[in-house]
């Protein structure tokens, strides 16, 4: 990426911390980023041009990553036995160049997710991952169980994967961010638990 655009979007993150993206003026972007508005317009012809763009880089990039980790999953050619244990075991390879890719992106990520950018980017999110489970579902050869209907199913399991992500993203404070490995150890352990494993009694 060239300099201005890496500026640029910094500068939508700290924008769009306050501000929604629909209410925000290229004039404050461009104050944001500490560029002219000259510059703004060499590489966008508005600021929905610019949304988009980053949106873009940000979804090509997930799906790289997740492709990335497919390959090698495949490479070893094991398929993965439905346990818990290996399940959990499994999270490291199958999710590790994605973490890497949102880690490294995590303010530009979070901002996306945010109300403020005003785009269903988790809606597209969505959609890649669902896509690529299938694909990794069709090389385990597994499909979703029968005691609920396989629309809620994708949509859950897709949908807590991407919603532990989106809980990882949303320190502001990066050094205080988990870790990828810390990461996916609790993306493992959300994969093979139950949501009332999260609840226990509380001692009198």
């Amino acid at each position: 990426m060239k300099k201005t655009e890496l500026k640029l979007e910094s500068g939508l993150v700290k924008a769009l911390e306050n501000e929604s993206f629909n209410q925000l003026t290229v004039a404050e972007l461009v104050a944001a980023a500490g560029i002219s508005r000259r510059s703004f317009y060499i590489y966008y012809k508005d600021k929905y041009e610019f949304l988009y763009d980053i949106r873009s880089r940000i979804l090509k990039g997930i799906k790289q990553a997740m492709e990335a980790d497919r390959k090698v999953i495949e490479q070893f050619e094991v398929r993965r036995l439905q346990t818990d244990e290996e399940k959990y075991l499994s999270t490291h390879d199958e999710f590790y160049k994605l973490a890497v890719f949102i880690n490294e992106n995590s303010d530009m990520v979070r901002t996306l997710f945010s109300r403020n950018a005003t785009i269903d980017f988790y809606r597209d999110f969505m959609d890649l991952l669902k896509e690529e489970i299938t694909i990794r579902n069709s090389f385990h050869k597994i499909t979703y169980g029968t005691m609920i209907p396989t629309r809620y199913a994708e949509g859950i399991f897709a949908g807590e994967i991407i919603s532990t992500i989106r809980i990882w993203v949303s320190n502001h404070n990066k050094e205080s961010m988990e870790s990828i490995d810390e990461f996916l150890d609790i993306l493992g352990k959300i994969q093979i638990i139950s949501p009332y494993h999260l609840f226990r009694p509380i001692k009198e």
